[in-house]
């Protein structure tokens, strides 16, 4: 390994630092929702009660449970695995790292993953499209790990029928773009 390589940030940065809407029609609204740095956040040590506890007093909510996420104005939260999450928030590594102090292990996902915003009364009829559920059992603050067109990402239901995301990495930014344009083109 390179000599002072260890402990440096990583000179990969995402090209798309912004919110802006793709496709707005009667039905639907795409946006790009991708201001906020992208986290891991995988508790690493046996303090389950100190890291939620921690968890809870930096985020304001409490660690999301299975297929759950929790939000506000500043950051979402959504269970990955056991003891893993992924954060999509308005702070940075440096505030992450010296609040979890060596309770958890964090890494920057800013660069890799995106985040799509669909809201409308359309949006049912786009994801009954996209993804095999039962999108009546589908609630509010439900996550699913799932495949859209064969890219894998997860998606989240802020507004049973209203309001969903789906955040997927970021290398399929221009597919995943054009299969959701392409959907929402039809619903009328």
């Amino acid at each position: 390994m390179e000599i002072g390589y260890v402990n440096k940030s990583s000179l990969l940065k995402a090209n798309i630092y912004k919110s802006e809407v793709l496709m707005i029609n009667d039905e639907l609204k795409l946006t790009l929702d991708n201001s906020r740095n992208i986290f891991s956040l995988n508790e690493n040590k046996d303090e389950t009660n100190k890291f939620n506890r921690i968890f809870k007093k930096f985020f304001g909510f409490s660690v999301p449970e299975i297929a759950k996420f929790k939000l506000n104005d500043n950051s979402i939260a959504l269970w990955s695995r056991t003891k893993s999450y992924i954060i999509l928030t308005d702070f940075n590594l440096d505030d992450l790292t010296s609040t979890f102090d060596g309770l958890a292990s964090i890494t920057d996902q800013t660069g890799g993953w995106l985040s799509f915003k669909i809201s409308g009364k359309g949006s049912i009829h786009l994801f009954e499209k996209l993804i095999t559920i039962n999108l009546e059992n589908f609630n509010e603050g439900n996550v699913i790990r799932t495949s859209v067109s064969k890219i894998n990402c997860f998606v989240l239901c802020k507004k049973k029928a209203e309001t969903y995301y789906i955040i997927c990495p970021i290398s399929f930014y221009i597919s995943m773009s054009e299969r959701l344009r392409s959907l929402i083109s039809l619903i009328n």
